[in-house]
């Protein structure tokens, strides 16, 4: 009777939390997926109700964990279960997102709930499921051979530690693999390593994601590193007190997926390697997905390199993990507690400048480089090729791995895709169809994110979006083109530069609370054709400007003189105050302002022509 009683109050929770993933659902980027942002209350709520219906659950660092009842296997009548010790499903607590490492089953929460609701589970209609199988892409696998060691070139390794740390060794290719495994231990992707180039290469499946994991027994304690090499050294040193974990795609994203295989650890050491593609703030991001509470953080230094070149120097790698200090700071903190974080930086200034553009190096003179945490506002006069400016700006970053989100509300997403397709290709594909396919393949690996807005739009969902893409997809940058039309439809109907300011106040919390960098496409004032924008023109009140860090303007002098030039000025430059300018020269089949590109192109054609008269 009592469990009956609990039927309607169930029902009309798994009704709110369905409202709520489908309002979500729609502001979610093109590339949609079943997490929804879960609303905390609900969470509580549904916590409370699995408390009175006795189901066992644990509440991880990250996930809840509770038994699945969408596995087959694990349908036992509910009165035999006392604790959680059936096959595990983990509800991640951010996301909402409802994962089965067993079944491969991920949807969302509010799929997965009516499986708890229903009074006999036996009767729900499950979800599609399957055990994951995954198939290697090299099936000509051996042991590891002394000609491996050899070639990995870390001295005083034998073959018989990489076999007992699960390597395996593909001599044609050169290839050293290992075997990515997911919460339930299954295998869902592969880990190479290219001896010859020192290049490392992730395959998995797209629904799947695993984590690379060596240490036995209950430890509670693992160090996380980014590459191979690394996770080679640490694993062979015999750690007595951690594990040791190699992240899937290096530092450049943490899927939600691996998140499960890390919630039996009560302390994550981050001891990574960057380098100049690389993010210098990956650690920070990843130990707030993870719980900043039981992350520590290895800085890296000329005394406490990454393992394998610490190795390499003969430093004493226990001393090195002895000294990792906590990534959360409490909120007043004093020079010592910072004092290796500034050494950090300087001996790793050229890194800690940010992500170099290869197409725009005058930026990389001026602004030093693209960095995480920070605001720049683009202006410039309408038609003066502001986003089609910003397009190749943002592909030149992606194109190095930089996540991107585009909240593009002045021109539909495929259109934008298609100048971004155009502009990676370097000329139109309309006369070249047979090419589409393969270039669409190409430009599909980019780690681009388009948010599915378009005219206005109110804050509030945008906001819940990107935050949405920051943490799933690791997004490092976010495009809002253009300001403008998030305007005049908020709930204040007041002042418009207030409520302008209120937009920009948030944008700017945002990029600083989630260390991600933001760029605000922005309408200039009314100003006179003759006169040069300034950083008084950008539309509004001097907030936006003071509030952010880099201040970029298009001034076209064509509009009002026959030779007038084009050129792209940096009106303020937080990091190092430098100012400058950069010419901007059209390609109109490129759609491109690079004159790297541009260069190539003549250099291709010059030689083109020579080839023909020959």
């Amino acid at each position: 009777m009592r469990r009956a009683g609990l039927i309607k109050p169930l029902l009309r929770i798994h009704n709110n939390i369905s409202q709520v993933w489908r309002q979500n659902y729609a502001t979610q980027v093109d590339k949609n997926s079943p997490e929804c942002a879960l609303d905390p209350k609900e969470y509580v709520d549904f916590k409370r109700q699995l408390r009175q219906i006795n189901l066992p659950h644990k509440d991880g660092h990250t996930c809840l964990q509770l038994e699945c009842r969408l596995c087959e296997r694990n349908n036992q009548p509910a009165q035999q279960r006392g604790t959680v010790t059936g096959l595990l499903a983990y509800v991640n607590k951010r996301t909402g997102a409802f994962i089965c490492p067993n079944c491969d089953v991920k949807t969302s929460l509010s799929t997965a709930l009516p499986a708890y609701l229903i009074p006999s589970p036996e009767s729900y209609k499950r979800p599609s499921q399957r055990q994951p199988t995954f198939e290697s892409r090299f099936p000509d696998l051996i042991d590891v051979t002394p000609e491996a060691c050899e070639a990995l070139g870390i001295k005083g390794l034998k073959e018989a530690q990489l076999n007992a740390i699960g390597a395996k060794w593909e001599p044609q290719q050169q290839i050293l693999h290992f075997q990515l495994r997911n919460a339930a231990h299954h295998v869902v992707g592969e880990k190479v390593l290219h001896l010859g180039s020192r290049s490392e290469e992730t395959f998995q499946d797209g629904s799947s994601s695993g984590i690379l994991i060596h240490g036995v027994g209950n430890k509670s304690k693992a160090v996380i590193v980014s590459n191979l090499m690394d996770f080679i050294v640490l694993a062979t040193q015999n750690l007595e007190t951690h594990c040791i974990v190699c992240l899937p795609y290096e530092v450049k994203m943490l899927p939600q997926e691996c998140l499960p295989g890390l919630e039996r650890f009560k302390e994550l050491v981050f001891w990574l390697h960057y380098d100049s593609n690389h993010s210098w703030d990956a650690a920070r991001s990843f130990a707030q997905k993870m719980d900043e509470r039981r992350c520590l953080l290895i800085r890296p230094t000329e005394t406490e390199p990454a393992p394998h070149i610490a190795l390499r120097k003969r430093l004493n790698l226990r001393h090195i993990l002895a000294k990792a200090t906590p990534v959360r700071h409490r909120s007043i903190t004093t020079f010592g507690a910072m004092r290796n974080d500034i050494l950090s930086e300087l001996q790793n200034i050229e890194k800690v400048n940010g992500v170099k553009w290869k197409r725009f190096p005058v930026l990389n003179k001026l602004l030093k480089g693209h960095r995480r945490g920070e605001l720049t506002i683009l202006t410039g006069p309408t038609g003066s090729g502001k986003t089609t400016f910003m397009s190749e700006y943002s592909l030149d970053l992606a194109m190095q791995g930089v996540s991107t989100l585009w909240g593009s509300f002045e021109i539909r997403n495929t259109r934008l895709a298609a100048t971004l397709l155009r502009q990676y290709v370097g000329y139109p594909l309309d006369d070249r169809l047979q090419e589409f396919n393969h270039w669409a393949s190409e430009f599909e690996r980019l780690p681009l994110y388009f948010m599915t807005f378009h005219g206005q739009q109110p804050l509030k969902p945008v906001l819940e979006a990107i935050e949405h893409a920051s943490y799933v997809h690791d997004v490092m940058h976010v495009i809002i083109d253009n300001l403008q039309f998030m305007m005049g439809v908020s709930t204040y109907r007041g002042d418009k530069f207030w409520e302008q300011d209120a937009i920009i106040a948030a944008f700017r919390g945002f990029a600083t609370k989630h260390n991600v960098h933001v760029t605000l496409v922005m309408h200039p004032r009314k100003e006179r054709q003759e006169d040069e924008l300034t950083t008084s023109s950008v539309f509004g009140t001097a907030k936006a400007t003071q509030e952010a860090d880099n201040v970029l303007i298009i001034q076209d002098k064509r509009l009002t003189s026959v030779r007038g030039k084009k050129y792209l000025q940096i009106a303020k430059n937080r990091y190092c105050g430098d100012l400058g300018i950069m010419p901007l020269e059209f390609d109109k089949e490129a759609l491109s302002y690079s004159t790297q590109i541009q260069s190539a192109k003549k250099r291709r054609e010059q030689k083109e022509k020579t080839a023909t008269e020959t």
